[in-house]
């Protein structure tokens, strides 16, 4: 009788567990995004990496500047979501990953640059 309960209570909390996910749809889901949340503003540091990501220009066909591009988008969709869930640390640590990626890569740009100038120097004299 023990086990028929066991069994019983195995079906049971399996066919909720069923029931929630097919007509729950993941409005519990706390990932889970709805059309007001494009809508609503996000934090000011978000707001100034985005501005300065676009002034930052990216030579796509270099590998690295491929990767820094895909890793800034990431972290700025991760700290606005961070931001519309209230998650006020996760979205500073995203924002300080977005903002250190972007230093490097203008830092390293300004390097390029620098060196490009003074081969260029060197030919022309």
């Amino acid at each position: 009788m023990n086990v028929l309960k066991w069994v019983y209570s195995a079906i049971v909390v399996s066919v909720v567990i069923a029931l929630i996910g097919l007509f729950g749809q993941g409005k519990l889901s706390i990932s889970q995004a709805t059309a007001d949340d494009a809508e609503r503003t996000v934090h000011a540091d978000i707001v100034k990496v985005e501005q300065t990501l676009s002034l930052v220009e990216f030579d796509l066909s270099k590998k690295a500047h491929l990767l820094r591009k895909t890793r800034l988008d990431f972290y700025v969709k991760q700290a606005k979501q961070a931001d519309l869930r209230g998650w006020k640390f996760k979205r500073d640590e995203f924002v300080e990953r977005a903002e250190n990626i972007l230093s490097h890569h203008l830092s390293q740009y300004a390097n390029d640059i620098a060196q490009e100038t003074e081969s260029y120097t060197a030919q022309a004299i």
